[in-house]
């Protein structure tokens, strides 16, 4: 609490290489305070903008930064995952790869565009083959998965 008795927060963001610490206050604070808390995985969208100009000296002050939105990480995937690509290496690809991916697609059936790419790095060919008969529910489920059967996979 300020010395107004405003509410206000100190939070870290941090991945496998850095850790920042931001600030927060008023409207946003109030908007956003529910994903403060610890060990929660978030989504953040922010915008930088230029810092306040001091009337007396003229000089810019730091950047500021006013934060858009907020979510939790696993409902992120819902909102922006619109394509899954997987790319196949045309010497691993095998019976048995294709029974496991057309079992995972089958499975995992829904609304989010199919693409696979099948790529032959001796030869520097890789072709595009977007699927027009299967769309796929893209999920932290489906993804598993395919990490669980070597399969390389990207999101778009």
């Amino acid at each position: 609490m300020s010395k107004q008795g405003k509410g206000w927060a100190i939070f870290t963001i941090e991945d496998y290489t850095d850790s920042f610490e931001f600030r927060i206050f008023g409207e946003d604070y109030l908007k956003f305070r529910h994903f403060f808390v610890i060990n929660s995985f978030v989504y953040v969208r922010a915008f930088v903008r230029e810092g306040w100009v001091n009337r007396d000296t003229g000089k810019k002050g730091d950047p500021r930064i006013q934060f858009n939105s907020f979510q939790l990480l696993h409902d992120v995937m819902d909102t922006y995952a619109k394509k899954l690509s997987i790319q196949l290496n045309i010497k691993d690809l095998e019976r048995e790869t294709v029974s496991v991916l057309y079992d995972l697609i089958k499975f995992h059936e829904g609304t989010q565009t199919l693409n696979f790419v099948v790529y032959d790095n001796a030869e520097k060919i890789k072709v595009q083959m977007p699927s027009r008969k299967n769309k796929v529910k893209i999920s932290q489920q489906l993804l598993n998965s395919l990490k669980e059967h070597d399969i390389i996979y990207k999101l778009n």
